[in-house]
């Protein structure tokens, strides 16, 4: 019985996390980061930007009742005019086909000059309205033919996501709200209801006209507010839809300045190619300046065509060495003198002439070169 408690004991152990490591790469993925710009960029070249085509519809309904609300009573007065004449001479005189082409000419040029305007101001409203949300955007990206839109996986996915949730919410609230301003405006307007039927007919017609008009202005406001709302939502949406992992953030860095390693191997090939390119240039250097072991400056000065001593080489450590060997082996004279060699590395770079204010110490350099040169030329 003690064997089988102690099995238990060793089956069932206590979990706990305790001298388990914990890695912290799990959560690595997780989008927490705002969005680069560069990703944001690659969003609207995609078409992918926040926009709510609530707000577009509402300021479009909202464009036409304003101009109903100032050209109507000239809308119904034309089509009214309109009406009187096509009856009274379709009544009064025979048609004939003639005359039936030229009362449609007519009803087509009437239909025009009535509707333009309104057709005019919806079309501006819809432009303004997108050009509001997402700016000067015209991408062709978008409506290029997509094959996974018709997989049925992600459409059936898409019946059960979050997003078709809010649009679902959403409807309900605006179907509520259209349907309780109605109510509440004709159980406040019921009692004046009632007398109508003691009006005359064109009377009647406009104060339910009115009624009417008084309603619509209420629903578009409403739904203008939640449009509002509904763009904002968007907007958050959007955001955290283009958010960015730690991950994502570091390879798009990669992939925009290039991976380290790549650019110091570029960089130690690029070191590479000028230490040779400027070994090769040592040869015809006049004199080789040292420190005397750590720093060499090869100087190269040619009388008539150099208008200044110039540095061709320049380097410390295992490159002024090499430079000494060179030098050695070109038969270039090697003069020690620390205070030059110093201010030479520290101030001038490869291809610098010689500054005025070291001309002394060079010129001292260049004749000493030049009595050694003389010396063995007598010898």
């Amino acid at each position: 019985m003690a064997c089988r408690q102690e099995n238990c004991q060793c089956i069932f152990k206590p979990l706990s996390l305790v001298g388990r490591p914990f890695d912290l790469q799990l959560f690595a993925g997780e989008k927490t980061e705002p969005a680069t710009e560069k990703r944001r960029q690659d969003a609207i070249d995609r078409g992918n930007v926040p926009k709510s085509q609530d707000l577009s519809s509402v300021i479009v309904l909202l464009a036409g009742f304003i101009m109903l609300r100032y050209f109507g009573a000239d809308l119904f007065g034309r089509c009214g005019e309109y009406m009187q004449y096509t009856f009274s001479h379709a009544i009064f005189s025979e048609l004939t086909l003639k005359d039936t082409l030229v009362l449609f000419n007519q009803f087509l040029l009437v239909l025009l000059q009535v509707m333009a305007p309104f057709l005019f101001a919806i079309l501006i409203s819809a432009v303004v309205s997108n050009i509001l949300q997402t700016g000067f955007l015209f991408r062709f990206e978008p409506l290029m033919p997509d094959i996974d839109r018709l997989n049925p996986i992600s459409g059936i996915q898409n019946i059960f996501s979050w997003k078709l949730v809010a649009e679902l919410v959403k409807s309900i609230l605006k179907i509520l709200i259209v349907a309780y301003i109605p109510y509440t405006t004709i159980r406040d307007q019921f009692p004046y209801l009632m007398r109508m039927v003691q009006l005359e007919p064109v009377p009647a017609i406009i104060l339910i006209l009115k009624l009417i008009f008084t309603m619509a202005v209420k629903i578009i406001l409403v739904l203008l507010v939640l449009a509002i709302a509904d763009w904002s939502f968007q907007k958050w949406r959007h955001e955290e839809n283009i958010k960015m992992s730690k991950d994502e953030i570091k390879e798009e860095y990669k992939q925009r300045e290039g991976d380290p390693r790549v650019k110091q191997k570029i960089r130690e090939k690029q070191r590479q190619a000028s230490s040779r390119r400027m070994m090769e240039e040592v040869p015809k250097a006049t004199v080789v300046v040292t420190n005397p072991t750590h720093i060499a400056c090869a100087l190269k000065y040619v009388p008539g065509e150099d208008g200044a001593p110039k540095v061709i080489a320049m380097g410390a450590g295992l490159i002024a060495r090499k430079i000494k060997e060179i030098a050695q082996q070109n038969d270039i004279p090697i003069i020690e003198n620390k205070p030059l060699a110093r201010q030479m590395y520290n101030m001038l770079e490869i291809g610098d002439e010689i500054p005025s204010d070291l001309y002394a110490a060079v010129v001292e350099i260049l004749a000493q070169v030049y009595r050694m040169k003389n010396r063995a030329a007598g010898a």
